[in-house]
């Protein structure tokens, strides 16, 4: 996956170092000299030192190819201008961090995808963002697995089946196990003869270079993530 990030602050950093971990084609826009150039010698990745708000910029980091930009300035009126720049050329998972609060609803009438603020605002939060955008919550396990809460999509493969016909047909990837499903503030363990229905939260033990297949698989048929 092509991921343009923007900002390498204490946000950013945390983004990159979980991208650049996952082996993602990684590049970083920073507009600070020496915060670009600590970046440069600190990750394997490709990094502009420049302003993203300029078009010429994000077409330099291959924004014609990217899959995803996270935008993680500390200023809301840059994330806002880049992410609607990007919007533009044609990335298709938008994901911006907002930094004052009263500023979510603005965010979310641009038609971003994803908005984070400040209260839920770290690095692999937002990178999970992107990776998985039905991704409700996860949580690290270590050892390369994490569990994750995916939330069933309307149209995706996985909706109104069994379990037993998931297993069956293969539909999870290798070391992907459902362990719970939550629907209507009820918890269900999944037995052979339950269904998942649209709307249900499933508690998925994944590995982590797994998330993105697992996303897909819960999230709308034609997701291009």
């Amino acid at each position: 996956m092509h991921i343009i990030i923007v900002g390498s602050g204490r946000t950013g950093k945390h983004v990159i170092e979980s991208a650049v971990n996952d082996n993602q084609d990684v590049y970083v826009i920073e507009k600070n000299k020496e915060t670009a150039d600590w970046v440069a010698s600190h990750f394997d990745c490709v990094v502009i030192n420049a302003d993203a708000t300029y078009v010429e910029v994000l077409k330099e980091a291959k924004a014609h190819q990217a899959d995803a930009i996270i935008v993680t300035t500390n200023d809301d009126a840059v994330n806002s201008l880049v992410i609607l720049l990007a919007k533009q050329l044609g990335i298709k998972r938008l994901v911006s961090s907002v930094n004052n609060e009263d500023h979510l609803r603005v965010f979310e009438q641009l038609g971003i995808d994803t908005v984070e603020s400040p209260y839920r605002l770290n690095g692999r939060y937002l990178y999970r963002a992107v990776q998985g955008p039905n991704v409700k919550e996860f949580l690290d396990l270590g050892d390369g697995f994490e569990i994750l809460e995916m939330i069933v999509r309307q149209n995706s493969v996985i909706a109104n089946k069994l379990i037993k016909e998931v297993n069956k047909e293969r539909t999870l990837p290798k070391d992907t196990r459902i362990i719970l499903i939550k629907r209507n503030n009820q918890i269900i363990v999944p037995e052979g003869e339950t269904r998942i229905f649209v709307k249900d939260i499933v508690v998925v033990l994944s590995k982590k270079n797994k998330v993105s297949d697992v996303s897909v698989i819960f999230g709308e048929k034609l997701n291009l993530v």
